[in-house]
């Protein structure tokens, strides 16, 4: 290759990579995409109602009112409401609906705290939940509900490592070289993920046998006092929710889990199949159900509680 031909050919290269840099930068490609909700502050008053308990709740008296009816929901960040405004979550979502149907007092009492694996919350409805003497008990269950406490801590912290290694990079100054490095780091992110959480639901795993125990208990003991068990699975929406949704064989394992505890169970994949998972999280950084995802799950729901209460 002749020396002009070399130079022709590198010009020609660098013009390319600068015409893609332009491109990145005025599609924004670089940059979080919008979900189409705007994340709320939950520190707001309006938005983080804490009752005398440390929930996100109202106050509610231990003593049942007579005619009332009672639902005590048990759940992580999902059911708590991570970054979603207060009326907005399921769980009031719930009770506004119930309370129309039944034209009368219907409580839905939330005794969610994130980072609750199942049995946090199965000793939360020992301790606090049939003390409100419920009509029925709803438990959302998310698939991370199954992590061991020791690998859930192993992982932050390994996070919080990489993350403070990773000082700033002068190659981020490109918008297309750090498009690129981003769509990678998401591959193999998103693989690892992938494999963790089937890890983490294969025969003999100790959270997943943990979480099991848990729910055999939770229907022995709801059982033992007619009350009725909902089980609530959220699907993982960091995932596209079509054919390609990676965690339908574990919604299945935790489903039968929970039928095989006494528990109604309501799979709420279905719910979400065929909508885009961008659209259903609170933003970009944050994959928490936003209040369209809420108010799907609180339509799912329903038609189980209302079971339970006739």
């Amino acid at each position: 290759m002749r020396r002009s031909e070399a130079w022709l050919l590198l010009a020609g290269g660098v013009v390319g990579l600068g015409l893609a840099e332009a491109g990145v930068r005025l599609l924004g490609l670089a940059r979080p995409r919008p979900t189409g909700y705007a994340p709320v502050n939950t520190a707001r008053p309006v938005s983080k109602p804490r009752n005398s308990l440390g929930y996100r709740d109202l106050e509610r008296a231990v003593e049942k009112p007579p005619g009332a009816r009672r639902i005590v929901v048990l759940g992580d960040s999902f059911t708590w409401g991570a970054g979603v405004d207060f009326d907005d979550a399921y769980p009031q979502r719930l009770e506004r609906a119930l309370a129309r149907r039944h034209g009368g007092a219907v409580e839905v009492v939330n005794l969610a705290l994130p980072a609750f694996k199942t049995d946090d919350e199965l000793a939360v409805l020992e301790t606090q939940g049939f003390a409100y003497r419920p009509d029925a008990v709803l438990l959302g269950f998310v698939l991370n509900d199954a992590e061991e406490a020791a690998s859930a801590e192993k992982r932050r912290a390994a996070d919080w490592i990489r993350t403070r290694s990773e000082g700033p990079r002068l190659l981020d100054r490109s918008a297309l070289l750090r498009f690129v490095r981003l769509r990678l780091w998401a591959t193999g992110e998103n693989r690892r993920r992938i494999a963790a959480y089937r890890a983490m639901y294969e025969d003999g795993a100790v959270g997943w046998k943990a979480s099991q125990k848990a729910l055999e208990t939770m229907g022995a003991l709801c059982r033992g006092r007619g009350v009725p068990l909902i089980v609530a699975i959220f699907p993982l929406f960091g995932d596209p929710l079509d054919e390609r949704y990676p965690f339908a064989a574990i919604h299945a394992r935790v489903a039968a889990a929970a039928a095989r505890a006494g528990a109604r169970v309501v799979d709420l994949l279905p719910a979400y199949r065929g909508l885009r998972s961008d659209l259903l999280i609170v933003d970009a950084e944050d994959e928490h159900p936003n209040e369209v995802a809420h108010r799907i799950a609180a339509k799912a729901i329903l038609p189980a509680l209302e079971e339970a209460l006739r």
